[in-house]
């Protein structure tokens, strides 16, 4: 039910109107919008005005968040930032809410460095996907990030706290602040949710200290140019730079036996996700060379049943040579429900080919920050 409604929802944003309910319910979208600018104009005037007030923690804040709902790479940035600054001997702790964890509500230190001490159940998908990709990080949920920086200080001794989706968190004080902007769906069909996809105005990028452009190799040039001037028009000050997500091998989910990713090219292919951007998967599937005869897209951080992944295997599997799903998905299917043989696409952070690495972008905001 839930995932029709959110189809629904999608179509409408998107102008698939098709009749009056459609435009009717597109007016009350609107009113909706107009609402929650209202409450977030607010919100930002109590902060502004020191109505509202930040808590300083003694160490390095850096943020990762978005103005969009859905996927921008987040996760996958934050892995990336906080293995460079472990990789530099910093004492790192990524922060995330959590979300749709049973740990959300609570302050759980899902893992000290050594991997993840509870499940995907406990910690949600991302925190669960950060704790097993980074030895030597400690990863905490909850929604209430004040406590659980305090928590990774004091406790577990990190001198740098990574902000998982941190962009619209303003309880605590940063040092730095990297914007993502998806180069597939950069601003939300331009209208605040629930008319549109934005969580925050475009000109709310103006705060950040770095825009990182994702999924930026998948668009042409034309439209990189595009995107580039808009966002430098609504933040003339920050630091551009441009990623993409590098496929780095193929995993059998069953048995972790690897395949690099050249041993999908000219195989068809099932692609399988519930992420916040699934056209983004299905891209790079195809940049590797893969033939894409179908695709299953389910709600992000959708919880899989066993009976309906081996519906849909039964149902659409036929056609394909390979099942192929994500790193988040793979931590939320039920190991008991595959009876196919599927594969995780492990992807990484990378820089667009000709764009300065990485690493010199996050030396540069480590230096300026120095200097303020």
């Amino acid at each position: 039910m839930k995932g029709e409604r959110e189809a629904q929802w999608s179509r409408l944003v998107a102008g698939q109107v098709t009749g009056g309910w459609d435009r009717l319910a597109l007016r009350g979208l609107w009113a909706l919008s107009v609402g929650y600018g209202a409450a977030l104009r607010v919100h930002h005037i109590a902060y502004r005005l020191r109505i509202a007030r930040r808590v300083r923690l003694p160490a390095l804040v850096i943020s990762i968040g978005n103005i969009t709902l859905g996927g921008t790479g987040k996760t996958t940035t934050a892995i990336a930032v906080a293995r460079w600054l472990s990789n530099r001997r910093k004492r790192v702790a990524v922060l995330s809410r959590g979300y749709r964890g049973s740990g959300e509500h609570k302050t759980v230190v899902v893992s000290e460095g050594l991997g993840p001490l509870f499940g995907a159940d406990v910690a949600g998908d991302e925190p669960y996907l950060i704790a097993r990709a980074l030895a030597g990080v400690s990863v905490l949920v909850g929604k209430d990030r004040r406590r659980t920086g305090r928590l990774a200080v004091e406790r577990l001794g990190a001198d740098v706290l990574v902000l998982d989706d941190g962009f619209q968190y303003q309880r605590l004080a940063k040092d730095i602040e990297i914007a993502l902007v998806d180069a597939l769906a950069p601003f939300g069909y331009d209208s605040l949710v629930p008319r549109g996809a934005l969580r925050e105005p475009p000109r709310s990028l103006a705060r950040a200290d770095a825009i990182w452009i994702t999924h930026s190799d998948l668009v042409r040039e034309s439209d990189l140019r595009t995107l580039r001037a808009r966002i430098e028009a609504n933040a003339p000050y920050a630091r551009l730079c441009e990623t993409r997500h590098a496929p780095v091998r193929l995993t059998n989910l069953a048995d972790g036996d690897e395949l690099p990713v050249a041993a999908a090219r000219g195989r068809r292919v099932l692609a399988l996700s519930s992420i916040g951007n699934p056209a983004a998967f299905e891209r790079t599937l195809e940049q590797i060379g893969a033939v894409t005869v179908d695709h299953a897209r389910f709600p992000d951080h959708h919880a899989y049943r066993p009976d309906e992944i081996r519906d849909l295997l039964a149902a659409r599997a036929g056609s394909a040579e390979m099942i192929v799903t994500t790193e988040k998905d793979a931590v939320r299917l039920p190991p008991d429900s595959v009876d196919y043989c599927m594969w995780v696409l492990e992807i990484e952070l990378a820089e667009r080919p000709g764009a300065p690495p990485l690493s010199e972008e996050l030396d540069w905001l480590l230096a300026a920050k120095a200097q303020t």
